[in-house]
Parts: structure tokens; sequence; C-alpha cells
């Protein structure tokens, strides 16, 4: 016996039910009745277009649909589910006879199972139960999916502001050494500044007193007072010159957003920031004092670089340098050791023109690093110092800066206790 079309039942929730899309009364009682003792609830369609309109109002969270629907292509019916972005995910069972299984060896996309008639109850249960929980576990995992997406973004951004804050403060730790640089600078100014205002007092007094006629040994003394003038001016525009770069220095650290590539001399970058770490270093501690060897290659020609960027890996280098050297200063120092005495703390800074390459050594004789640290170091947030004293970034941003910015490499080279160095490759010129 046919039913006639009539309006479906619509439960309360979207996704909250299966729909049962069958014209065969026998078949509905069936299926509607062991759904619905089974806790569900059900809404009902006699053909594909009925179906798809009640999907499109309220979408359900399993679709029973039977393949021998009257007047109906169920195929063309899966196929606009499975388009419409809202409903592509309902898992759908096709309801058939066992003579017809073999026309679905192939099921048709977004046809998850298949049910035979006529229907055992604890076969039609367990494939609905089966199909429902993976639709859930999958929505689930989706839902994870986005959860674990947003969460990804909130730490990207969360890494780069705490990247753009070690920027700053690799500003601020140099801010000592940019003070002590700049306080010699003008000291040099002021002082020969000074003196020439006084060297040209003595000038005017001796020309007035002489106006008249000058003999040979006051023209002397002029000339001779001319001339140290002179050399006093020179040395003035000199240190003048060295503050003015110091401070271009300063304010190159402090851009964050300039990160265009340009023409840049390797070498006076790289002497740059050993200056200025060395000088932070000092103002920090008035004991510290290093020796500094450089070698640097002249035949390198200008690099496209983003200078401030590399600068601030230089500067990252040379800081560590610079503090596993004190560390062995003051290991000696507490042991009372008497190598404490023999030690001479150094620093070894050298650029070589390899041809396709330039390559950057800085070296230093401080504690080393032991085999199973060397293999963290640039991870993020990975430090061996003390809290308060590393954010554990330094190094993971130089790596990002050689490596990822400037299609570097940047490898390591230690021994505990003797040695650490780093070798920086960057291309050359073409």
């Amino acid at each position: 016996m046919e039913i006639p079309n009539q309006e479906p039942m619509i439960p309360s929730q979207a996704g909250q039910y299966i729909l049962i899309v069958d014209d065969n009364s026998t078949n509905l009682n069936f299926l509607s009745r062991t759904l619905t003792n089974a806790g569900w609830e059900i809404a009902v369609a006699t053909n594909g277009a009925m179906a798809i309109q009640q999907v499109k109002n309220n979408p359900p969270a399993l679709i029973l649909l039977d393949v021998m629907l009257p007047g109906s292509d169920q195929l063309e019916t899966c196929k606009k589910l499975k388009a419409n972005p809202d409903t592509q995910d309902i898992p759908i069972i096709f309801t058939l006879l066992s003579e017809a299984v073999a026309q679905f060896t192939n099921l048709p996309l977004g046809v998850v199972d298949y049910i035979t008639k006529p229907f055992e109850s604890e076969e039609l249960l367990a494939r609905v139960r089966v199909h429902l929980e993976v639709r859930s576990l999958t929505k689930s995992l989706e839902e994870k999916k986005q959860e674990l997406s947003a969460t990804m973004q909130k730490l990207q951004a969360a890494q780069k502001q705490i990247m753009a804050q070690e920027k700053l403060a690799t500003i601020g730790a140099l801010t000592a050494g940019v003070i002590h640089e700049l306080k010699n600078s003008l000291n040099f100014v002021n002082n020969y500044a000074q003196g020439s205002v006084e060297l040209s007092d003595e000038l005017l007094e001796e020309i007035d007193n002489q106006s008249e006629n000058l003999e040979t040994e006051a023209v002397d003394h002029i000339k001779e007072s001319l001339n140290e003038l002179r050399e006093n001016v020179v040395v003035m525009n000199q240190q003048g010159q060295r503050a003015e770069s110091i401070i271009q220095n300063m304010l190159m650290q402090a851009r964050t957003d300039d990160n265009q590539f340009q023409l840049t001399d390797l070498n006076s970058l790289l002497d740059q920031a050993v200056r200025l770490t060395y000088q932070s270093r000092r103002a920090q501690d008035n004991r510290f004092n290093i020796k500094i060897n450089t070698d640097y290659d002249d035949s390198i020609e200008p690099l496209e670089l983003i200078s401030s960027e590399l600068s601030r890996a230089f500067i990252n280098i040379i800081d560590n340098a610079c503090y596993a050297i004190r560390l062995k200063q003051k290991y000696y120092q507490e042991q009372g050791n008497k190598k404490s005495s023999k030690f001479n703390p150094k620093l070894w800074v050298k650029t070589q023109n390899l041809g396709e390459v330039v390559e950057v050594r800085i070296r230093d004789n401080g504690i080393g690093i032991p085999a199973e640290i060397q293999k963290k170091i640039f991870q993020p947030f990975y430090t061996t110092k003390p809290t308060g004293e590393g954010t554990g970034l330094g190094l993971s941003l130089t790596y990002e800066i050689i490596v990822d910015q400037h299609r570097g490499i940047l490898q390591l080279d230690s021994q505990p206790g003797v040695y650490t160095e780093f070798i920086i490759r960057l291309l050359a010129p073409s």
C-alpha cells in the first residue's frame, strides 16, 4: 500500500533526528517504530524532492534513503545533498532489496552504508548507531581542529609579540654600551673644544699685543697655535662623526619595521655589533675585559642584507660569547683555581670571502656547550641561563634571521670547557 505525500515530522532541534525517505507504509512503520523505541526522533519524506526540502529547512543527523522510490533519481538526490556545504557531511544509508545489492558494489558519493530488506531490528540499530557515532566523532574532531587552528594563530601572534619584545630587550641591553661609547666621544669633543677656545684666546691676545709690529718669533708662535688649533678641530670632527655613527646604529637597532634588503658593508656591520656588545657588557660589569681578535676580509663586497635584523643576530651571538667567558672567569675565581690567573678571555671574529658564499666565524674560549644541549639551543624558549637573565629567544631569533630571512646557514661547533664557535654563511653577490 502506498501512502500519500504528507508534511514531515519536524523535531525541535536541527541535527537531532533521523530522516526516513520511503514511500512504503510497511517500511515506514517498521523503521519509525524501531528507531523511536530506541530513543531517536524521526521525520518522514516520501520522495526525493520532499527530502531535499526537509533537509534544507532542518538538517538531520542521518538519512535512511530508499533507492527504489518511483519517479525519483536517488543518485541525483545524493548529489544535491552533497553539493550543499550545509548538508554534505550528513551520512546517508541506502535501504534496498537484497537482490539489488549487486548494483551498488561501489556506493555513490556521500552514501556510507546500506541496509537490506526485509529489515532486521538489531542490524538496523547497529548500523545507525555506528554512523551516528562516526559523524559525532568527525564533528568533534573538526571542532577540535578549528580550536587548534585558532589556538595556533593566537600562539603565532603571541610569538611575534614576544620576539618583538626580545628585539626591544636587545636594544635595552645595549643602551648602557651605547651611552658609554657616546660619553667617550663627547668627552673628546668637549675637551678639545675647550682647548681650542683657550688657544684662540691666547692667539687673539698675542695678535693684539703685537698688532703694530709683529716679530718673527711672534709670527711663528701664531702659526704654531693655529696648527695646533687645526689638529684639535680635526680630532673633534672625527669624534663627532664617531658619535653620529653610534647614534645611527642605535636608531637602526630600534627600527623593527624596516625589513628591506639593502647593500650593506658586512665587515662594518659586524664590527659595530662587536663594539656595542662589548661596551654593554663593560657598562654592566667594569671588571669584564676580553681580548678581541678581528680578521675582516676586505675583498668582501657589499651584500644584500636586512642590516638591522642581521645586526641583532650578531649581537645575540656575541653577547652569548661574552656571557660564556664571564661564567668561566667566575668559576675559576670561586674555585680558587690556579687556572684563573692563566685564563686569557678571548673573542675571535673573522670574515672570509669563499666565492659563492661569505663566511663569518665568531669564537670564544668560554665554558662551551655540552653535546646534548647543542641540539636544543635554537629552539624557541630554550635557555640555560637563570630565571630573569634570558628568555630563550635570542638564538631562536638569530636562527630565523640568518636561515629564514637571509637564506643562510648557521652552524655550531663547541667543546665543553674549551670553546664555542658559530659559523655563518651568507650568499655572496652573484
